[in-house]
């Protein structure tokens, strides 16, 4: 008897520490990229190695009650190639929360704004890559800091859930009314907010998404500002044809409008005149209305894939003529397995503002693991 109490004590033990576990995660994405005209300078030609967001990660699930659990997540970057803009073990998302079965999860840290995750895997199908990434042409891809945040379960509504993101500014300054696109003080909750409301619907193959953002900060490409406080709205979706007998084709497409919440006046460009005054720029009236069209269509029971994508970005501003960023491009994906693909991509991008060398090209492969 005294035995078989032992042997069962092991066995809950085990099971307890296999629950407790936290799963080790993560994904390497390196390219070799031939990239023409980088700069838009006309002599920066270079080719590169790109870690492409690479990272790894630690999450988990542990069991509070019947229905509650505690749930963490805690991601860094890798610098995989040894330099570029993934800068080693910097911070990504992470987050402590709890989730409830059935109705949603509530999460505290720093993750990605929910306006940035309403737009979809079909909808930005060069995500991650250093250069050919969305973040490079319009606003909205941010990663927030001290933010609570809510997300609803699918399951309660039928495939309709719905997340909202309050960030606290947690600061004591007043501000320079003009410098920031936000004239109020940032010491409250909720300084910012970023929310979404989505329908999934695979037996129809059909994703959609509304998003909105309000405070939060972001960048704006067109004139190399960043970190301006705007509000925005996003509408996204995709098809997949398989549903009606095309199997393979997925097209996917976003539409957004982005403006700095208060106006932009007295931005600060980090030069100084000839008496060491700081240079301030007037950004009245920016605004920018941005849009993806974007398709993939896997090649019958191979293990090829076909991808395209057009993406454009238009920048106004007052008494200035508008600025528009175009970029469209190529890409061959050959999926070894769930984890595992190499690929090909061909885009280049075009500024319409410069007279001179206004278009950048890449040419690049590169492979993708999952662990």
């Amino acid at each position: 008897m005294k035995k078989l109490l032992l042997a069962a004590a092991v066995t809950t033990l085990s099971l307890n520490a296999a629950q407790a576990a936290p799963t080790l995660y993560g994904k390497l994405n390196v390219s070799i990229d031939n990239v023409d005209n980088k700069n838009f300078d006309g002599k920066s030609d270079v080719t590169e190695i790109n870690s492409n967001a690479s990272r790894f990660g630690i999450k988990g699930e542990e069991k509070l009650t019947e229905k509650l659990s505690a749930i963490y997540l805690a991601e860094w970057a890798i610098a995989t190639d040894g330099s570029g803009s993934d800068t080693d073990l910097s911070a990504r998302n992470r987050f402590i929360g709890l989730k409830s079965d059935g109705i949603g999860a509530l999460k505290v840290g720093k993750f990605d704004s929910y306006f940035k995750t309403a737009a979809g895997n079909n909808q930005d199908i060069f995500n991650d890559h250093t250069i050919l990434d969305i973040t490079n042409t319009m606003y909205g891809e941010e990663r927030s800091n001290n933010v609570v945040g809510f997300e609803s379960d699918p399951k309660l509504l039928a495939g309709l859930s719905f997340n909202v993101m309050f960030q606290q500014g947690e600061s004591s300054s007043s501000v320079v009314a003009g410098t920031t696109g936000n004239n109020d003080k940032r010491d409250g909750f909720g300084d910012a907010v970023s929310a979404s409301l989505n329908y999934e619907n695979k037996d129809l193959g059909l994703a959609l998404a509304v998003a909105g953002n309000s405070g939060i900060q972001g960048k704006y490409n067109a004139y190399s500002l960043k970190d301006i406080y705007s509000d925005a709205y996003r509408v996204t979706g995709s098809y997949d044809f398989a549903s009606i007998g095309v199997k393979g084709l997925v097209l996917g497409g976003l539409w957004q409008h982005a403006e700095p919440k208060d106006d932009l006046t007295a931005y600060d460009t980090g030069k100084k005149d000839t008496n060491g005054q700081a240079i301030l720029a007037n950004y009245k009236g920016l605004e920018e209305d941005s849009w993806i069209a974007a398709v993939t269509y896997k090649i019958g029971n191979t293990p090829f894939a076909v991808k395209g994508q057009y993406q454009s970005a238009k920048t106004a501003r007052d008494g200035h003529d508008d600025r528009t960023i175009d970029q469209y491009g190529i890409g061959l994906d050959y999926k070894i397995n769930k984890q595992a693909r190499f690929y090909g991509i061909v885009a280049q991008q075009k500024r319409d503002w410069l007279s001179d060398d206004d278009k950048r090209t890449v040419i690049g492969t590169g492979m993708e693991y999952n662990f």
